[in-house]
């Protein structure tokens, strides 16, 4: 008997599946509501991954590298102070094929919401992270993050 052909994902094609779903949200409701919606999102999702966690902003740091490094949708992530160096980011790498830039992407709000969550669930304290500029190499697309 023949057995279906299984199908893996990789993580390029779950974010161009993400952008595709943001594009068609986007038509219903426009840039800023999608973007609120990614954002809102990805904050839930950092909330239940900080749930049952107390600790300091270096805690929740960490929570949030090793997610975007399991799930691999960055290389690598260096945490200083209030701020993030994303290396190898994978959403970037999309969106650069389809010309727009990385950081003002929802996906990209999608990221920032989700470090606001997991900051709020451990610490306690509200941040809003914004990106600051991402760079275009050859090895991929490093992005920089504040809060």
């Amino acid at each position: 008997m023949n057995e279906p052909k299984r199908c893996a994902m990789d993580t390029r094609d779950l974010v161009t599946l993400l952008a595709d779903l943001a594009e068609q949200i986007e038509i219903l409701i426009g840039k800023k509501g999608t973007i609120s919606v990614f954002r809102y999102a990805g904050k839930q999702m950092g909330k239940r991954l900080g749930t049952g966690q107390v600790g300091d902003a270096d805690l929740a740091r960490s929570i949030v590298a090793n997610f975007f490094q399991e799930k691999e949708f960055m290389d690598g992530v260096n945490l200083s102070g209030n701020t993030a160096e994303l290396h190898g980011c994978r959403i970037g790498l999309v969106l650069k094929d389809r010309g727009i830039q990385a950081g003002s992407h929802a996906l990209c709000n999608f990221g920032f919401g989700l470090i606001d969550g997991v900051t709020e669930a451990v610490t306690g304290k509200k941040i809003v992270t914004l990106h600051v500029a991402s760079e275009y190499h050859a090895a991929g697309v490093t992005c920089h993050e504040t809060w």
